[in-house]
């Protein structure tokens, strides 16, 4: 058996103690006169004995005790080596590392946790945190090491720190510390920087309520079932989510397409991405409704990840082609079909806007008509036409048979078989240059501004949104009721009447006003055009709104009236008119000028009245085209200006310019003309569009300071914008120099750095076929600068008023730098585990 050295010690004092009384007993008995002397001898020998005994031990003592101290000497020295070596390392790592008594002393920190609180380390050990801290948070910490003690074992809790650059979140990991009796003496804490990761955090929570929040159905499905889904699935096909997770999804679909899915399911178990795949669910009321997949496979874990759009509506357009195709020649907009440079056929909105006639262009090449600055431009996009690009957005200026320009805003396609293209334009040339693109001829029947309706049988058939929103009914609504039941009582004989004649095949005036009834009961004046296919009994129309043009009408015709029976009635209406109303005779003499025109321009109406309305208000550069436009209309009856609204430039009495909107209407008493003309001050609106230009600029300045790189890029997948961060990360300055395509600058893997990532899987992709994608974790390498990043990558898809996608958003934040420190916080944490002798539960490692 082991003797410790505690016992070895009280052995020897024991043994000595005995000795020392055994040589007392000898002494004492010495002493005694009356002592068998025969003894001494003996007592000698005993004497003798006992002290070389005494000596013998003193001797082991002292070479014990030499022992004990020689090694004493060699622990402490191992121990100061040690502390100086921990010392080191804590001073060199990136985490705040603490020891303090149980009374709140430190006794030990390293130079990160002095950094922390911008005290050196040696103003910090002996202290407390009362010494230097605030007393609101050293009450804090000081809660949390009594909670420690306390537990008598590890405690991790968060705490936010301010620091010089802002506030920072660290978990701090408490733990206790025991002496050799399994007495805690002291408390140990190790921080670390959490900030990044409850950014990151943050932004996974977001990424989530943007999943909840989707108009578009997002599921996570195996081979055959849902495992989870967004709300807009059960918004869109109306069962709960219970109902969806718990029954395979083919249980959903139309019968007829179980086929086709199931095909498309085993495509996507080999790994290859689904793009746009159609298919058809039944919905819990009964209905059909047809669904847009887009779906990626995940390897590794089998799941599917799938965005789906309803497509209902689009299947239903789809199938009104022929309706469509029945306003060619009834639309606002141009419309154009050519091949090679020369037209085939266009549009009477062609001839209206441009002045060509069907019979001029079959003689022109529409590259002729291309204003000279423009044809570069031009002869790119017929170049990418004739590759099977569609061209959206394109303006460019277009010379009328007149000699002037007007800019055209195009949409363009091409059947690369029979190399005809089909094309439709607006006239932008009053407009902002970034409206939005036309639909081609499919969309014509939703963008009309006009109403249009379809009727067969007295039943209208279908509308579009026009319809809808002059006068208040959608489609549901008309399924109950019948067109006589919008017409005015006084008109259904009328209208009936027309209609039997146009069914027979009789010539009916195309033209035709009449008032429909709104949903709010109100009734609305309407102007029609009518185009009937007696084949099919079908009725094609197009509505007007003219009731403001019926109330303008009636306005000046009352005007008219009281003009003959009471002047002073006719002065009140002028009088009490919200905007300048001014009447001009055929010389242009001014004959009413209203209170409203008084303040906005500055003459009183005694200074006017009688004189020429240009020497007043009509800028100078105006007069010649003032007075040839009157000369114009009195000998022809023409006027390119009257009954029309447009923007121009007027003075006031101070001589300042500024815009205004006008509207001129000719009236004749007797054999004179008089022109009334209703004046607005736009100011107001022309300044809100300055600072929509302004806006814009500011939007740039953000985008170039923010720490995410950006890259913008078109339908046609070029980059149109890269913020300053987006360059230094692909090290291109030229925006248009960077690809879309990453696979042109860099390798990609999947976070394990060893699999493949597929380009089709990028948020670039994605977001041109108009998916959202959200923190797509992805590892560039750049073979070139020999350089890795991580990276997280979303995407954003850019649609217009159609939901078309026109460009899409990318968004690429460089976290190469936190996945670091999440490697050398895990690692360094263990290290310390081991250093300071903790172990998970409270026990010390001895």
């Amino acid at each position: 058996m082991k003797i410790s050295f505690e016992k070895k010690i009280l052995l020897g004092f024991i043994i000595n103690l005995l000795v020392v009384i055994a040589s007392g007993w000898v002494f004492i008995s010495r002493l005694d006169k009356h002592r068998d002397l025969t003894n001494d001898s003996v007592l000698n020998w005993i004497e003798l004995s006992l002290f070389v005994l005494s000596m013998v031990l003193l001797t082991i003592v002292y070479f014990i005790i030499k022992a004990q101290l020689r090694a004493k000497n060699i622990s402490q020295n191992l121990l100061l080596e040690s502390k100086q070596l921990i010392q080191s390392i804590i001073d060199n790592t990136s985490n705040p590392i603490f020891i303090k008594k149980i009374n709140g002393e430190y006794l030990l920190v390293n130079k990160q946790f002095g950094s922390i609180f911008q005290i050196p380390n040696e103003e910090i050990v002996g202290k407390t945190d009362h010494d230097f801290l605030p007393k609101e948070v050293a009450d804090v910490y000081r809660n949390s090491d009594l909670e420690v003690a306390k537990a008598l074992k590890e405690l991790k809790t968060e705490e936010t720190i301010q620091q010089p650059d802002g506030p920072h979140t660290y978990i701090a990991v408490k733990f206790p510390l025991y002496d050799s009796t399994g007495r805690i003496y002291a408390i140990g804490g190790i921080s670390t920087d959490i900030s990044e990761r409850k950014k990151l955090e943050e932004s996974f929570k977001a990424a989530d309520k943007f999943f909840n929040m989707s108009l578009d159905m997002m599921v996570i499905a195996t081979k055959d079932k849902f495992i989870k889904i967004n709300p807009a699935v059960s918004r869109i096909l109306g069962y709960s989510e219970e109902e969806l997770l718990s029954r395979p999804f083919l249980e959903f679909t139309v019968p007829d397409d179980n086929d086709v899915t199931k095909k498309e399911v085993a495509k996507l178990q080999t790994g290859v991405a689904t793009m746009n795949f159609e298919n058809r669910y039944i919905c819990k009321d009964g209905s059909i409704k047809w669904l847009s997949w887009s779906t990626y496979p995940d390897p590794s874990t089998g799941l599917l990840y799938s965005i789906a759009s309803d497509i209902t509506a689009k299947k239903e357009i789809e199938d009104s082609f022929v309706v469509a195709d029945k306003f060619f020649n009834m639309s606002n907009n141009l419309l154009v079909v050519s091949k090679g440079e020369h037209f085939i056929k266009i549009n009477p909105a062609f001839t209206k806007t441009l002045g060509y006639t069907q019979a001029d262009i079959k003689s022109i090449k529409f590259t002729e008509l291309t204003h000279p600055d423009d044809k570069k431009i031009v002869n790119e996009v017929l170049a990418k036409l004739l590759k099977g690009d569609e061209i959206v957005n394109f303006e460019y200026r277009v010379r009328c048979k007149d000699g002037t320009y007007k800019w055209l805003d195009w949409h363009s396609t091409i059947d690369m078989q029979q190399g005809v293209m089909y094309s439709v334009a607006r006239d932008i040339t009053d407009k902002v240059k970034n409206e939005q693109s036309l639909k081609i001829v499919n969309n014509f029947f939703e963008m009309s501004f006009d109403a249009f309706f379809v009727e067969k049988g007295n039943k209208i058939i279908k509308i579009n949104p026009a319809f809808t929103k002059i006068l208040g009914y959608d489609q549901n609504d008309l399924e109950r009721i019948s067109l006589l039941d919008l017409l005015h009582p006084d008109y259904i004989k009328i209208v009936s009447e027309r209609r039997e004649k146009r069914l027979k095949g009789e010539v009916v005036a195309s033209d035709v006003m009449f008032p429909l009834l709104c949903k709010d009961g109100s009734y609305k004046w309407t102007e029609s055009v009518i185009s009937t296919d007696i084949k099919e009994g079908m009725i094609y129309a197009v509505l007007r709104d003219i009731t403001q043009k019926r109330l303008d009408e009636d306005l000046l015709n009352n005007y008219t009236q009281k003009l003959k029976d009471n002047e002073q009635q006719i002065q009140s209406i002028f009088d009490g008119a919200p905007d300048p109303v001014i009447v001009i005779d055929s010389e242009s003499n001014v004959v009413r000028w209203n209170p409203k025109a008084e303040s906005v321009f500055g003459w009183k109406i005694t200074e006017v009245m009688g004189k020429h309305l240009y020497d007043f208000i009509i800028p100078e550069r105006y007069l010649q085209e003032h007075k040839t436009g009157m000369e114009h209309f009195l000998s022809t009856g023409i006027g390119a200006i009257l009954n029309k609204t447009y923007d121009i430039e007027a003075v006031n009495k101070e001589g300042a310019e500024f815009p205004v909107s006008i509207s001129v209407s000719p009236i004749k008493m007797g054999e004179k003309y008089f022109f009334i003309g209703f004046v607005r001050d736009i100011t107001e609106s022309k300044k809100a569009v300055d600072e929509l230009y302004e806006n814009k600029e500011k939007l740039r300045l953000i985008l170039e300071n923010i720490s995410e790189g950006v890259i913008v890029a078109n339908a046609d997948r070029k980059v149109v914008m890269a913020n300053y961060m987006a360059n230094e990360i692909f090290g291109i300055e030229e925006d248009d120099k960077i690809s879309s395509n990453l696979t042109d600058h860099f390798e990609l893997y999947f976070p394990d750095e060893k699999t493949v990532f597929p380009s089709q899987k990028l948020p670039m992709e994605r977001a041109l076929d108009g998916e959202e994608t959200n923190d797509v974790e992805v590892v560039l390498w750049n073979p070139v600068a020999q350089q890795k990043r991580r990276v997280l990558i979303s995407g954003r898809p850019l649609v217009d008023q159609d939901n078309k996608v026109v460009a899409a958003v990318v968004t690429i934040k460089d976290i190469s730098k936190y996945k670091q420190m999440e490697e050398e916080l895990k690692e360094t944490e263990l290290k310390y585990r081991q250093l300071i002798g903790f172990r998970k539960g409270g026990d010390t490692v001895t």
